[in-house]
């Protein structure tokens, strides 16, 4: 039976793609924006999204997928698993979330690529040993009930040698306990800490995200949309700014 956290975020996740219905929102994430003086080429129909495009390829360009097998776990809108395709090159991307509604949005709005998309569970994936050589996870496992089972379940599915790439925020609190889920499963190729590329990105986005977050719900619920959104001013850009909240980004291995 799923815990309450969990029946939450689910519940949570589905009205938003209920809200956003056919418009082109393909990425739920904070984005990231790179050190003055990097700069990622993007195609003209990419720019919209390059704050959010730039936290997957800060994400996914952390090893090369070219040729490989690739399972994006809990990918929203699919904007990341489109992105990584066009750009990376994977053998293969396959991509699940919970969602039902996101992964329906998914299939529609992304059919060109032939990512196979299909709704699972992060905490138990539903794929044989050793089938991926990359796992991908973008600000996902906050919302997790148990982070373990899914680092656990993560470690089951990669290729001895494969890489769970990933990125997430936590309260500074957590990060100890969340450093040793880790290192239960996984050997720590690479730690970033981007937070202030993920305020700096914020920055950017906040004019659109807030005027999105007024247009996707009742007036009632716009402090709620705002601080999902991060934008500035709110509790969850306030703290990244103070520290409170910390942004990491992995490079993990699994052991053979």
């Amino acid at each position: 039976m799923p815990s309450p956290r969990q029946m939450f975020w689910n519940y949570w996740y589905q009205y938003l793609s209920g809200r956003i219905g056919s418009d082109a929102v393909t990425f739920l994430n904070y984005g990231y924006w790179p050190p003055k003086g990097e700069t990622l080429p993007l195609d003209p129909q990419d720019e919209i999204n390059r704050p959010a495009i730039q936290l997957y390829h800060h994400v996914a360009g952390g090893w090369p997928l070219g040729g490989k097998k690739v399972l994006e776990v809990s990918c929203g809108h699919g904007g990341g698993a489109s992105f990584t395709t066009r750009y990376h090159h994977p053998d293969s991307y396959t991509a699940i979330d919970q969602n039902p509604k996101a992964i329906d949005f998914c299939r529609k709005t992304h059919a060109p690529l032939n990512i196979d998309f299909h709704t699972g569970d992060a905490q138990a994936l539903d794929f044989p040993e050793n089938s991926f050589d990359a796992v991908i996870n973008v600000e996902a496992s906050h919302c997790y009930p148990s982070q373990q089972a899914f680092f656990a379940s993560a470690r089951r599915v990669l290729k001895p040698g494969g890489r769970l790439l990933y990125a997430d925020f936590r309260p500074r609190e957590e990060l100890s306990q969340w450093e040793t889920d880790i290192a239960a499963n996984f050997q720590i190729a690479s730690k970033t800490d981007i937070t202030p590329h993920v305020v700096s990105a914020l920055q950017r986005t906040t004019d659109r995200f807030r005027t999105l977050a007024h247009r996707l719900a009742p007036k009632i619920l716009h402090p709620i949309m705002e601080t999902f959104a991060g934008v500035e001013g709110s509790t969850i850009y306030n703290s990244f700014v103070s520290g409170e909240r910390v942004y990491l980004s992995f490079q993990l291995v699994k052991s053979a």
